[in-house]
């Protein structure tokens, strides 16, 4: 394994032989203060991404943290992904399982964890930059709809970048778990093992009402003034 330089001093890992990550870093979101709460993650900013919906982001920021070491044929990635109000600090929510000798094992699997979209803690979101412009506004409500796999295929680039050939196992629960249903999608052949935890491959009519109880109590503080 080596260590790729960037242009802001930091370095992110790349497996051997595989070309420097092209995509640039960051560790600060300015207009962000939410991002500042996670330590010791990378922002990786990519120059374009076309959703689902069709709508394009672009500069969008991709926050992740990164623990072990990926080995030499980018074969042992183990991917943590986060429920609905998580970020990439698995320590955070995980924090017991993530250790040598741990379900999370980092001296045998390099584990990362990346910040889905539309989370306030690092990754494109309401409150960051519109194109990831300084001089632009935050998106605020006008941040288009995503979907899981916007998530995945988001995330995907930034594996691709890392040189992971093949991914160990992809673990998450409840929205996580979403994701994880998602990864199996890309064949056996590059993620060998998924573990979803208390999750659906869709919302069942009583989680899609919870949902929108819980946005319709954010509409109704008047310090929300239409986001």
């Amino acid at each position: 394994m080596t260590d790729a330089p960037q242009a802001n001093g930091l370095t992110t890992p790349t497996a051997t032989g595989y070309p420097a990550p092209k995509f640039e870093r960051t560790q600060t979101q300015p207009e962000n203060p939410f991002a500042a709460l996670i330590p010791d993650q990378h922002i990786a900013i990519i120059p374009s991404f076309t959703l689902e919906s069709g709508v394009t982001l672009h500069n969008a920021p991709l926050a992740y943290s990164t623990r072990g070491t990926l080995s030499p044929d980018g074969d042992n990635a183990m991917i943590i992904c986060h429920a609905l109000t998580g970020s990439a600090d698995v320590s955070d929510w995980w924090g017991p399982l993530l250790g040598p000798g741990r379900a999370f094992d980092i001296s045998r699997f390099f584990v990362i964890c990346m910040n889905s979209l539309g989370s306030p803690y690092g990754s494109a979101s309401p409150v960051t930059n519109k194109d990831g412009n300084p001089a632009n506004e935050r998106y605020g409500p006008e941040f288009p709809l995503t979907t899981i796999r916007d998530d995945v295929n988001f995330h995907k680039l930034l594996l691709d970048d890392l040189g992971i050939k093949q991914v160990a196992a992809v673990i998450g629960g409840s929205m996580g778990g979403m994701l994880v249903l998602e990864w199996a999608y890309f064949g056996s052949d590059y993620v060998r093992c998924i573990v979803p935890i208390a999750t659906s491959s869709r919302h069942s009519a009583w989680g899609i009402s919870w949902g929108e109880a819980q946005r319709q109590s954010i509409y109704a503080d008047p310090k929300y003034d239409d986001g």
